[in-house]
């Protein structure tokens, strides 16, 4: 008889047998009770022995689900979808295959989380070899931990990445958030800037102490790929959809949202032939404010006020 969970740790999983030997047996270790946690590995129809190797941990994590498919889907978002349709925890926490957190990380974030009764907790993340030093580090600046933090007083549109990310599952489950399964690079993003608009407060833990090591993925890694402009302004048209349709936020909050994800995006949206264009046509009605919002930055205003000046062709 298992203990009330607290955590599930989703992990998306295809050919990737050493790194889920590491990230479970790291798991294994973790000095919170993994009684109160499960653990659901998603596997997207490995073609190596991962699924093997996962299973030989059944013995040694507790409520461990692995999840199998009989079709490849081709990306992270099917997996961790299918993880958060059974995930039963009240936090979600996600851990890509290759990465691996250490034994302290779990009891740390849920102490935080008690203690500040905020919605996330952001674990910061370093390279898997020999680092110290964060990445992003503008986003994880502190050595301490800081609570009680607005997303719009962070620097977090610099961790667009929902690994390390401890987040109530009940935030997930009321605003229905999930991934898209229609693009493949910047899944992520789709996903947290819906969580980021959402969630009251937050923690980022202290970056005194090793928290989440990530690993370099390979050549599909979402640094070393381009994203389409279609799919940049297709993702932002989603999450501006989103925002918009919050009734719980005031109208001053909808725009800092906006106009902190559009910083972030205009270079990827400018770059394409028809981007611009659907970007406009779709979110005119708020480009003003944006333009007089207190995050704009300079490129963003350059984009926009070039769009109202006629240097893109937005004829309908």
């Amino acid at each position: 008889m298992t203990s009330t969970i607290e955590i599930s740790i989703i992990i998306p999983l295809y050919n990737r047998a050493n790194g889920i030997q590491r990230l479970l047996h790291n798991l294994s270790l973790q000095s919170f009770d993994m009684n109160r946690v499960e653990v659901i590995i998603s596997d997207d129809k490995s073609t190596d022995n991962s699924l093997d190797v996962a299973k030989t941990f059944v013995n040694q994590i507790p409520n461990l689900i692995i999840l199998e498919s009989d079709v490849n889907s081709g990306g992270a978002s099917v997996p961790r979808n299918k993880a958060l349709d059974i995930a039963k925890g009240k936090w979600i926490l996600f851990i890509d295959s290759d990465d691996y957190i250490t034994e302290y990380s779990l009891a740390d974030a849920i102490a935080t989380a008690n203690k500040s009764q905020d919605d996330m907790v952001c674990l910061p993340y370093f390279r898997a070899k020999n680092s110290n030093r964060p990445l992003s580090r503008s986003a994880f600046y502190s050595p301490s931990t800081i609570s009680n933090l607005k997303f719009e007083d962070t620097k977090l549109y610099n961790s667009l990445n929902v690994i390390g990310k401890l987040i109530k599952r009940d935030i997930i489950e009321q605003h229905r958030i999930r991934f898209p399964e229609n693009i493949r690079v910047r899944e992520d993003n789709w996903f947290l800037m819906q969580v980021y608009s959402v969630v009251n407060s937050i923690s980022i833990l202290g970056y005194e102490k090793n928290y989440y090591f990530y690993e370099q993925q390979d050549e599909v890694a979402l640094t070393n790929t381009k994203t389409p402009p279609r799919d940049a302004v297709k993702i932002y048209i989603a999450v501006y959809d989103f925002v918009k349709s919050r009734t719980q936020l005031s109208n001053e909050q909808k725009i800092n949202y906006l106009t902190i994800f559009l910083n972030r995006y205009t270079n990827m949206i400018k770059r394409g032939k028809h981007a611009p264009v659907r970007f406009f046509n779709h979110t005119k009605p708020t480009l003003l404010k944006v333009l007089r919002n207190q995050y704009v930055d300079d490129n963003t205003i350059e984009f926009i006020e070039d769009l109202f000046l006629g240097k893109y062709d937005i004829a309908n």
